[in-house]
């Protein structure tokens, strides 16, 4: 049975649900026994996970909490943006969203349900596991719009300088997510700061 439940694993890049435990002929009752043997490990209620990739916190994070997207410093670490590997974990939710069970090192950042998901992207970690952050022109945006960003001054206009100079960006979504997000006049404004 465990090269059976190895076996899905890999197949599922280490996640699996209790569904597709039972769809490959593995009767629910060695759940346990997996958890106890150490080649699982429980995720949230149906979701397991493989203790190979238990070091990736970030991953591992979002598979519990899959409305919370990575943004500010963590999204532009995962872009190299920034040499610096965050200390805590930027994520942005809707407001009212439950983040009482969020590790102490999760800085919370709330948005509007309706732009939760504007400029959501597909990364890697630097583990290799791929999770939702926001696309640059997205982190740009937050960045001018939010006052606690917990990006310091210097770190925040390197960032928006290189990625506006190098064209790593693309103005005109940026000018969208900025009107959506009401921080058109501080984009126009560090638009005239770059040129």
């Amino acid at each position: 049975m465990e090269n059976k439940i190895k076996k899905l694993l890999k197949k599922h890049n280490g996640i699996i649900t209790t569904k597709q435990i039972e769809e490959a002929g593995i009767s629910r009752m060695y759940i346990k026994q997996f958890i106890e043997n150490g080649i699982i490990e429980k995720v949230k209620r149906g979701i397991y996970c493989s203790t190979n990739i238990i070091d990736d916190e970030y991953y591992v994070f979002q598979m519990k909490n899959q409305n919370a997207i990575f943004s500010y410093n963590t999204a532009m670490y995962f872009h190299g943006e920034t040499e610096r590997t965050p200390h805590e974990i930027d994520v942005t939710v809707y407001s009212g969203y439950n983040t009482q069970r969020f590790p102490k090192n999760i800085r919370v950042h709330y948005v509007k349900k309706e732009n939760l998901n504007l400029g959501v992207t597909t990364i890697e970690t630097p583990y290799g596991f791929k999770v939702k952050a926001y696309n640059l022109e997205r982190i740009i945006c937050d960045i001018l719009k939010g006052r606690n960003t917990g990006i310091d001054k210097e770190q925040t206009n390197k960032f928006i300088r290189n990625v506006l100079k190098n064209k790593k960006v693309d103005i005109s979504t940026i000018y969208e997510y900025s009107k959506k997000l009401k921080c058109i006049k501080q984009f126009e404004q560090v638009m005239e700061w770059i040129i």
